[in-house]
Parts: C-alpha cells; sequence; structure tokens
C-alpha cells in the first residue's frame, strides 16, 4: 500500500549578518517550496542591499562541488521603514542524488567593521569584542556578527569552528572603550574557545606568480597550485608549486603583488581576495627566504593576520515562508 508523503509547512525569520549566509538547504528526502520571502529595513536612514541566490551544488561523483547561482535579486535597495519581496508564489528546491539545492543572503550595510580580538567566558558567555577601528555602538544596540574563527578543545564535538551562527542578534551590554564592547553569545557546551585569525582557503594563482631571485634556482618562475595554504596564525605560507621548484633552504623569491587568490571565513568564504596587498610584507619586490619541504613544496613567511570576523549594527530582517514535502 502506498503512503502519502508527509507535508510540514516552516517559517524561517532572522537578521541578515555581514557577508554571505546560507539561510536554508533542503533536507534529505524532501523537496521544498519557498512561498514568500522578503527582507526588511529594521535601520535608521540606512539604505542597505540585498542580493538572494538559488543556489544547486552538484553531489554527482563525476560533478561534485560544482555550484550554479540563480541570483533572484541582486543587489536590492531597502529604503528605512520598508522592505523588499523577494519571492511571492514558489521556488522549487531539491534535493537529490545529483543535486543539493539552497537559498543564500548576502547583504551589504554602512557601519561594518573588522574584528581583531574575541575574549569568550565559555561559562556566562560573556563575550568581549575588540575592533580594528571605532565600532560606533552604543548600549542596548542590536548587532550581528559573522566570521569569527576559534580553536577548541578537539575532543568538544563541535563540528564548526566559525562563530556565532550568522542567524542570531545579539544586545551590547557594555561600552569597553571606543573599540572594545561586551555582549552575550550565549554558552557553547560550557568549553573555553581561544580567538584566531581569518581561516583562508587557496583558490588559485596567477602564472609565474613568484620568481627565484637567489641560489642556484635563480630567475625559475613558480606558479603555486592546489595543495597551497596559509597560517594566520604563524604567517607561513606552504606553496605546492605545479612543478619541481629546485629551490633550497634560504633561497630568496618574490611574489607579483595581488597574485594569489583566496577565500577567508571573515565573510564565511564569499568574496576572492588578491595576495599580497601592497600594505603586506610580501609585496612590492620584497624577498622571502624559503624553507624545502619537497621537490615541489616549501614554506615562506609572508606575515600574519591579526584580524577576523565582522560586526555591524543589525539593519535588516529575512523572512520566508517553505513547504517541505517528503520524497521517501
Amino acid at each position: 500500500m502506498a503512503v502519502a508523503p508527509l507535508n510540514k509547512f516552516l517559517t524561517i525569520a532572522v537578521p541578515v549578518a555581514p557577508g554571505e549566509q546560507t539561510i536554508y538547504k533542503a533536507p534529505v528526502g524532501t523537496s521544498a517550496i519557498v512561498l514568500y520571502a522578503q527582507v526588511a529595513n529594521v535601520g535608521i536612514n540606512t539604505f542597505p542591499t540585498v542580493t538572494f541566490t538559488h543556489r544547486r551544488t552538484s553531489v554527482a561523483t563525476r560533478t561534485a562541488g560544482n555550484i550554479r547561482n540563480n541570483r533572484i535579486i541582486k543587489d536590492g535597495e531597502i529604503p528605512p521603514n520598508d522592505s523588499l519581496v523577494l519571492i511571492d508564489g514558489r521556488l522549487v528546491l531539491e534535493r537529490t542524488a545529483l543535486v543539493s539545492d539552497s537559498i543564500v543572503i548576502t547583504g551589504t550595510q554602512v557601519g561594518i567593521t573588522t574584528i581583531s580580538d574575541v575574549k569568550y567566558d565559555h561559562t556566562t558567555g560573556l563575550t568581549t569584542v575588540t575592533t580594528s577601528v571605532a565600532h560606533g555602538l552604543s548600549v542596548n544596540d542590536q548587532i550581528t556578527m559573522a566570521g569569527i574563527a576559534f580553536t577548541c578543545p578537539s575532543t568538544a564535538g563541535i563540528t564548526s569552528s566559525i562563530f556565532p551562527a550568522p542567524q542570531v542578534s545579539f544586545t551590547i551590554e557594555n561600552i569597553v572603550g571606543v573599540n572594545t564592547f561586551e555582549t552575550n553569545t550565549g554558552v557553547v557546551k560550557t568549553l573555553p574557545h581561544t580567538f584566531t585569525p581569518s581561516l583562508h582557503k587557496f583558490i588559485r594563482a596567477s602564472k609565474d606568480a613568484i620568481s627565484v631571485t637567489s641560489g642556484s634556482a635563480n630567475g625559475t618562475k613558480i606558479t603555486p597550485a592546489r595543495g597551497t595554504t596559509y597560517d594566520g596564525v604563524t604567517g607561513i605560507l606552504s606553496v605546492t608549486a605545479a612543478a619541481a621548484h629546485g629551490l633550497s633552504n634560504s633561497d630568496n623569491i618574490q611574489f607579483t603583488n595581488n597574485s594569489l587568490v583566496f577565500k577567508c571565513s571573515q565573510d564565511n568564504y564569499f568574496a576572492e581576495k588578491t595576495y599580497p596587498r601592497s600594505t603586506d610584507p610580501a609585496a612590492n619586490g620584497n624577498n622571502k627566504a624559503v624553507t624545502v619541504v619537497g621537490i615541489n613544496t616549501f614554506t615562506v613567511n609572508v606575515g600574519v593576520t591579526t584580524t577576523g570576523g565582522l560586526v555591524g549594527p543589525l539593519q535588516m530582517e529575512f523572512i520566508c515562508s517553505i513547504l517541505e514535502n517528503s520524497t521517501t
């Protein structure tokens, strides 16, 4: 006897945090229909913009990880005390053996500040945040935060090192100084958390991004390839070259400005960023000594990262209605 599929209505209401945030992903064994979605401007005299995306990620064996973004609304501006309707009808989301659909929102607003340090009291949830420039916030202000990286005990059972969840807003409890405030972000398993600068993921590099300037390989050009990593705490760039590099320990290399492309945890790995920037220690033809690891791998200190995470005043709130249909 056939069993009728189960249907379930959901309402999702969350603040729009800095950077990109995934609002909803269709669960395994369901298809879903977004019936209605809107973003409201809850700020004062602000004109934020929002991009709303239907993202389809391939989970098929040969194309796993390939992403297709269908932008329903791009950079839609929301006037003060107004809202922007994103969906009023139906948007079908699938979760099959081949694809996994999600809806993603990206907000742009004024007042976003970079975080340079976070002290978290794991017994009370009190969180002391220091920003790289004056934050301009006041007691009782509502804020959103995103992309703050922590290290936790290895046996904690926590599946993500990026906090807090972007679907939550917080209230300023105390202003410590022009660059520091306190808020309560809640207790996470009563475990200690240690702030770490932004985590980076290597995307690609320009051809011949690195030039060897000393030693027997002097004049050789090197192209970093997949497997290249960067540790912002130590400043160590571990380079996997596309071919044998011919380097010896203490040989010098130079980087072409903006030739390495990374994404970082600060904005939830949303925007591509190029390095070294003109203000970075490894930029502008500065020589950097290498340590050889293997025939096509070496390490070099390119300077540490001191910031990680974003904070800003709450300016937008997202709400949507979804119908889930069981397919099993």
